[in-house]
């Protein structure tokens, strides 16, 4: 009987799928300017507690990847101190039917309030912004970004080429959101509810040069009323000068259409080019882990999340990331974004600077030391005439325990 038992076990313990795991968590002293949404002391302090888990459960077919992030803030605002929790999960799961083609399905949720980081509907003006300016009570910040989308990547049984995409659903934007347009000074972003469809495709034309097509749309339905529909098809070229110097060039053309929340008003019809240039290469500083550096300018139509109208806008931003061991990092981005529009955006800009330091402590396995800050100067004709200055600074210990080398 022993040994048919010990067989028995041992095929299940063979079959169980492997898993890998890592722990960590964080505390924060954070000080930093205050939102719109408070009063008070232009300057306040928050503690940030923040337990994560990261998993990955993997077989020959089918991987599965977790993570769930709690924040729990004691939060300093209107002259007292609050408790609040922001929860963030993210799903994926990838199941290979063959060898050239791959189905996944993504879902991720983050919902809670935002004192620290700017949340807007992409890009550069996040703003930071998220209530109307004067607002008393903390709830009018409460917040959601959820997304649920299904896709595939293939070969089509070609060599050197890649086509992945997706079709999702996102809800971004206030749990009690806005129905009515903005008016001077009022800074609520209305609610946005829309399908959103990406299709990416890479072919190795030859070693060093690689062909790209990408394709993009969304139809955003916002809480006030107002509807915009775009569609982006770009083109393009990446070439590798060396493996750790490529330059990618992607023009292309945006279609859209603006349903205006007038009823008397007819929708307009977009057109516009769009252009796309990245280059990555290596910063010659340091020995062993030199500073990557990434280049950015874009030309694209950019969706107001307060005005929700569709514009034109540019930006350029440069990103320096260096490496070391155990996970050492020092992360810097600059970005600057202007709207290319003689409209009422004509006179809108943003600049935003970041820089995060993460470093273990010496004859320690588990502990970091983590530090952050970050500085946006925002110009929008509804926030004020004169441009709104943010910023925050932390400093924090973070623990680490890392089981299967995720």
């Amino acid at each position: 009987m022993a040994l048919p038992a010990l067989a028995l076990g041992w095929l299940l313990v063979a079959s169980a799928p492997a898993v890998k795991y890592k722990a960590s968590a964080r505390v924060e002293s954070v000080v930093r300017t205050r939102l719109l949404t408070e009063q008070g002391s232009p300057v306040l302090s928050d503690i940030v507690l923040a337990p994560r888990l990261d998993s990955v459960l993997y077989t020959n077919l089918l991987e599965v990847k977790f993570s769930y992030e709690p924040q729990f803030l004691m939060r300093q605002a209107f002259q007292k101190f609050t408790f609040e929790i922001l929860q963030s999960v993210y799903t994926r799961a990838d199941y290979k039917i063959r060898r050239d083609l791959t189905l996944l399905a993504v879902h991720t949720t983050t919902y809670g309030n935002f004192p620290l980081d700017s949340f807007g509907s992409g890009g550069l003006s996040g703003g930071g912004l998220p209530a109307a300016q004067g607002a008393k009570t903390l709830g009018s910040s409460a917040y959601i970004y959820t997304e649920t989308a299904v896709g595939f990547l293939t070969s089509l049984g070609i060599k050197r080429l890649s086509i992945g995409g997706t079709l999702g659903w996102v809800v971004n934007g206030l749990l009690e959101p806005r129905v009515r347009p903005v008016n001077r000074y009022d800074a609520a972003y209305p609610q946005q509810r829309y399908p959103e469809l990406r299709v990416q495709s890479f072919y190795g034309a030859t070693r060093r040069d690689y062909l790209t097509l990408s394709l993009y749309g969304r139809d955003v339905s916002f809480s006030t009323g107002n509807r915009d529909s775009i569609l982006q098809f770009s083109p393009g070229i990446q070439h590798f000068f060396s493996p750790l110097v490529d330059l990618s060039v992607e023009p292309g053309i945006a279609v859209g259409r603006v349903y205006p929340r007038r009823p008397d008003r007819l929708p307009e019809d977009v057109v516009m080019p769009i252009l796309e240039t990245t280059l990555n290469a290596p910063v010659p500083l340091g020995n062993h882990w030199p500073v990557k550096a990434k280049v950015r300018a874009r030309y694209l139509p950019y969706m107001d999340p307060i005005t929700t109208q569709l514009i034109p806008r540019g930006d350029v931003g440069v990103d320096l990331e260096w490496k070391g061991r155990r996970e050492a990092k020092v992360l810097g981005k600059v970005r600057y974004a202007h709207p290319l529009t003689s409209g009422i955006h004509r006179t809108d800009a943003e600049f935003k600077t970041e820089l995060e330091v993460l470093h273990p402590l010496p004859n320690s396995r588990y502990l970091y030391v983590q530090g952050k800050g970050q500085l946006t100067w925002t110009k929008h004709l509804v926030i004020d005439d004169e441009p709104v200055v943010q910023w925050f600074t932390s400093v924090g210990l973070v623990v680490r325990y890392d089981r299967g080398r995720l």
